[in-house]
């Protein structure tokens, strides 16, 4: 039964045209505690970005692969066969379950990447110039031509742009130093891609920031986006899923709360940051789950306190 005890008073003020927050009285408290943060997740981020959309991604991703100093040669599930292909027209390439809390990054897949990054934008090769540059990439894409064109009803059967992927988002930000997080998660599993060498797929979402907050590194948000405060947030206002996992698409993880950064003690943010160094250094010698757990402890007690 009901009583005022156990019901909470939701204003209706705060039923707008955004989600509804429909929480207990204890959750309700402590979500208003953090909203009364002056800042937005969106307010520190200057892209939240989805992978890569290729439209035919068993055409473009090259599986199980090994490399020379000029070439990888890798499966592909289109023709059913390993091919070769010059390492200067491909990317290597992260799926969801590349990335876990303060991993460190790798792959053996690779995307075929059919364009030249000028002044940060990304523009499609010319036909004539990918033949001359990449005779072996060249050569894998003709043979995939006729399927090529015929992506999405023919709108990709254009002649000298039939290999373009099929949307361009995320072209121009893979070689950015980054944050990466799996679009479905259960709690967060946010790493770095600290020399900006990855590109991911539409199942992955990349953080870039804001050049004014760049001062705070990457390894606070590292810490944040990992914090047990994040994960209660995205529990309590986001879309949960089957088996408990939730979604970390950008609209759900951009209302977070964020602190005014002059207001935070520079020795708490200083303990982040070293904490989250030293976890990604364990994380690379394995064997370390007792201080691993002890450290991740350590930030969300400092995030707490923020």
């Amino acid at each position: 039964n009901l009583s005022k005890d156990t019901s909470s008073i939701v204003n209706t003020d705060k039923l707008n045209k955004d989600t509804w927050v429909l929480a207990s009285s204890e959750v309700s408290k402590l979500l208003n505690k953090l909203n009364e943060q002056p800042l937005r997740l969106e307010d520190v981020f200057e892209k939240i970005f989805q992978g890569i959309a290729t439209s035919k991604d068993d055409v473009y991703f090259i599986y199980d692969c090994t490399e020379t100093q000029s070439t990888i040669t890798g499966e592909s599930k289109q023709l059913n066969k390993r091919v070769t292909i010059e390492k200067g027209l491909v990317k290597p390439l992260l799926k969801g379950e590349d990335v876990h809390r303060y991993d460190n990054l790798s792959s053996n897949r690779y995307v075929i990447f059919p364009y030249k990054l000028e002044n940060e934008t990304a523009n499609l090769y010319a036909e004539e110039e990918l033949k001359l540059l990449f005779p072996n990439g060249y050569a894998y894409l003709k043979e995939c031509e006729t399927l090529l064109r015929g992506r999405e009803k023919g709108r990709f059967d254009i002649d000298g742009q039939w290999f373009q992927f099929g949307r361009r988002q995320g072209l121009s930000y893979g070689n950015i130093p980054k944050i990466v997080a799996p679009e479905i998660s259960f709690g967060g599993n946010y790493a770095f891609d600290v020399s900006g060498q990855f590109y991911s797929t539409t199942k992955i979402y990349g953080y870039i920031l804001k050049s004014s907050m760049i001062q705070y590194g990457y390894n606070f948000f590292l810490g944040l986006l990992n914090s047990s405060l994040f994960w209660f947030f995205i529990q309590n206002t986001g879309y949960v899923l089957r088996g408990g996992y939730f979604t970390f698409k950008t609209n759900y993880v951009s209302p977070f709360p964020i602190p005014k950064f002059a207001d935070i003690d520079s020795t708490l943010l200083l303990k982040i940051d070293n904490n989250v160094e030293s976890i990604i250094e364990l994380n690379a010698m394995k064997g370390n789950d007792t201080q691993i757990k002890l450290l991740i402890k350590e930030i969300d007690s400092v995030i707490y306190k923020i």
